[in-house]
């Protein structure tokens, strides 16, 4: 193998399918990047079983080849190499890398050792907006449970159906749900499609959306779900397992509404919840009309209390919340105002927007 290659595309590149790889890793082979160089490409392959990520940048080959190399290693030479062009040849066992007077040799791994990837069969397929899936993504993914929680609630589950995508998660304690709309100009799904991704796959494609401005293509198969962008492709096995029927958690009625500043809100928020503590994780909501006071009153620390203009015309509630569930939600909104209905201090506020709601959970006192 011969190629000749710019270094800002090497470095890219390579940062772009670096997420299965840099994990800690058993086996040498899945902590390193499988490049392959042919007709004026070159591609690279890394996987950790579960999600396997390619890329393909512009090289001049002179010798087609393929390596196996480790990741971190690679990535760092290339970061540190000067700017300009960069000659990778692979002699035997050792993958040289020159840039200008620099020089490196890497020591690579057996190919072989490289875990075979499944031949995609026939498969769905669908177009969908990069800043339309970044959204999604960005408004349900910090609800995935980590710890103490049904494996199946460590993913975000994916729902298709017609012309519509939705994207639920949940950890038992708070619930995002939002939809979209497809792009035009597609056909309507005919039968319902969903899967259950793992929040380390979901992780990739929210960092890869960030660079895209072209639609993407969703493939589905039996046994994998592929994201492909332009120059970069993340395949991932779904979470196997029933996902709970969170529809029935959502209410049907409007509850008791309350329409508040967002930046207020959130500003509140943090500042009174300054004084939680692990024992001691709520703040209080006292809704009056138009108005909330938010207090906190901690042990061998002290007390806090903020008032907030609100609009508010139903029975006063007093109603306990970790003030970091509504954080993460209002932190992703951009609208100037949010509606958050009540349905009691023991039940969960729901928080609105279109296509988009929230449910939070109450401390109970």
């Amino acid at each position: 193998m011969f190629i000749n290659i710019n270094r800002r595309e090497l470095v890219e590149g390579l940062r772009n399918v670096a997420g299965p790889a840099v994990t800690k890793q058993g086996f040498a082979a899945l902590s390193s990047v499988f490049i392959e160089a042919s007709s004026d490409k070159l591609k690279m392959t890394t996987t950790d079983l579960d999600v396997t990520m390619i890329g393909i940048v512009n090289a001049r080959v002179d010798s087609a080849g393929k390596a196996l190399v480790p990741m971190r290693r690679f990535m760092s030479v290339a970061r540190e190499l000067p700017s300009g062009d960069v000659v990778l040849e692979k002699n035997k066992n050792i993958l040289s890398i020159k840039c200008e007077k620099v020089e490196f040799k890497i020591n690579t791994i057996k190919e072989d050792e490289f875990p075979t990837l499944p031949e995609r069969k026939e498969a769905v397929t669908i177009k969908i907006l990069p800043e339309i899936l970044e959204e999604m993504i960005n408004l349900t993914s910090f609800c995935v449970g980590y710890e103490d929680v049904n494996y199946v609630l460590s993913g975000v589950l994916f729902e298709l159906e017609g012309s519509i995508i939705k994207l639920v998660a949940t950890d038992g304690r708070r619930l995002a749900c939002i939809e979209r709309e497809f792009p035009a100009n597609q056909a309507e799904l005919k039968e319902k499609i969903s899967f259950i991704l793992p929040s380390k796959t979901v992780n990739e494609v929210l960092k890869t959306t960030k660079d895209q401005q072209e639609p993407l293509h969703l493939l589905f198969t039996e046994k994998t779900t592929e994201f492909d962008f332009k120059g970069v492709k993340i395949i991932s096995r779904p979470i196997e397992g029933e996902f709970p029927n969170y529809s029935q958690y959502i209410p049907k009625q409007q509850g008791n509404r309350l329409v508040v500043d967002r930046e207020n809100f959130m500003a509140a928020l943090k500042r009174i919840g300054l004084l939680t503590t692990s024992e001691h994780q709520g703040v209080k909501l006292s809704i009056k009309k138009n108005k909330i006071i938010i207090y906190k009153v901690t042990p061998q620390l002290g007390e806090a209390k903020e008032e907030v203009d609100a609009q508010y015309q139903s029975s006063p509630l007093d109603i306990e919340f970790n003030p970091n569930y509504f954080l993460d939600a209002l932190k992703q909104l951009t609208s100037q105002e949010v509606t958050i209905d009540f349905f009691g201090p023991e039940k969960p506020a729901v928080l609105k927007k279109e296509g988009y709601i929230y449910l939070l959970l109450p401390i109970k006192t």
